[in-house]
């Protein structure tokens, strides 16, 4: 009876795995045979809004900005949002680096000769989506700091997430893993922040 139990949980589990991985595709393929042209041009603009060094200045930019407006480096105001913003986004860069080595999971367009990728990825790996975990990264942590401002930001989070599926470089999963990703990141990074006073 035991090892019967066992052969069924683990045919459930293949089962649910498979399924998975029919969503994950269903999606991927079904915008990579229907891109318009225009519409291709936007993601690709929205899939470069997501790039790293876009973050890196908007993080500086705050902590100039704040030394500016406060006339020295204090620990408060937008000084604090930048520095909080620096530490986030490295904790993630570091785990989903860490993550993408461990899953090795391929692109779809690398997996699946049907699907197309309508840019160039930063890397061969597809788990997590990093574009998405740093731009939510981002959205998070400026929801903590300045609700009002997160609104926007999470809009362009999502979109980025989106254009990386509607691009073929990404599973929905992936992105899925990558808001978590961000939400843990920016919640470990706020939280050595205010640790450290900053």
């Amino acid at each position: 009876m035991g090892l019967n139990r066992k052969r069924i949980k683990s045919k459930v589990k293949s089962r649910r795995k498979l399924k998975l991985r029919h969503i994950d595709k269903g999606f991927v393929h079904f915008f990579s045979k229907r891109r318009l042209k225009y519409l291709t041009i936007f993601m690709r603009v929205m899939s470069h809004v997501g790039d790293g060094y876009i973050w890196f200045l908007l993080c500086i930019a705050f902590i100039i900005f704040g030394i500016i407006q406060e006339g020295e480096f204090t620990t408060g105001g937008e000084v604090a949002t930048g520095m909080a913003l620096s530490i986030s986004y490295i904790i993630q860069v570091l785990l989903q680096t860490f993550i993408k080595h461990i899953f090795n999971r391929q692109r779809p367009y690398v997996t699946y000769e049907e699907i197309s990728s309508a840019i160039h990825p930063p890397d061969r790996f597809s788990f997590p989506s990093g574009h998405t975990a740093g731009a939510f990264v981002v959205a998070f942590v400026l929801y903590f700091y300045h609700p009002a401002l997160s609104i926007p930001f999470f809009i362009v989070a999502s979109l980025i997430g989106f254009s990386r599926i509607y691009l073929g470089v990404h599973y929905p999963s992936d992105i899925l893993a990558g808001v978590v990703l961000g939400f843990i990141s920016s919640t470990i990074g706020i939280y050595i922040s205010l640790l450290i006073n900053v």
